[in-house]
């Protein structure tokens, strides 16, 4: 089982002011619970740099998650930061992760041309950025899951000489 946490970027004012867990959010939970793991927090944000970052910081270094999953704020927007604000809070980059994610998402539509994700490492949680269309989550869940468990099962077992 895996500690979650998951940021959804609202996608304007009245998406954040509904405070309801919007579809894309429902989408993710209900599969991360279906595959047994724990959902610990899950939250609405504005597009704001600092407060995502502090977000993302407390739920690495306080509640000691092992995955954050970003949804939406990569693309091409003046407003899409979640890129910036995950680079700069993760101290190793999981550049391949993002690659093989984003190939695997160009199969089903040319937009992801435009998604700016990244993942990363901070302490001992891998942060990943996804998009924010309904039917690639599902889609990258089902790619991409089994092997981001192993990856945080690294991270966790990690044995140096």
């Amino acid at each position: 089982m895996v500690r979650v946490g998951i940021l959804v970027m609202a996608r304007n004012k009245e998406e954040f002011m509904l405070k309801n867990e919007v579809h894309r959010l429902k989408i993710v939970k209900r599969y991360l619970e279906n595959e047994g793991h724990e959902i610990v927090t899950s939250k609405m944000m504005k597009s704001n740099q600092e407060d995502l970052e502090k977000e993302m910081k407390e739920m690495t270094d306080i509640h000691k998650l092992d995955l954050i999953l970003t949804i939406g704020g990569i693309g091409f927007r003046e407003s899409d930061i979640v890129p910036e604000a995950t680079k700069n809070i993760i101290h190793r980059e999981a550049n391949s992760l993002m690659q093989g994610i984003s190939c695997f998402c160009l199969q089903i539509s040319r937009k992801s041309l435009l998604n700016r994700g990244v993942a990363g490492i901070r302490n001992k949680t891998l942060i990943v950025n996804f998009p924010e269309d309904n039917k690639l989550l599902i889609f990258i869940l089902d790619f991409a899951l089994e092997t981001i468990l192993r990856g945080i099962k690294m991270i966790k077992s990690d044995k140096s000489f």
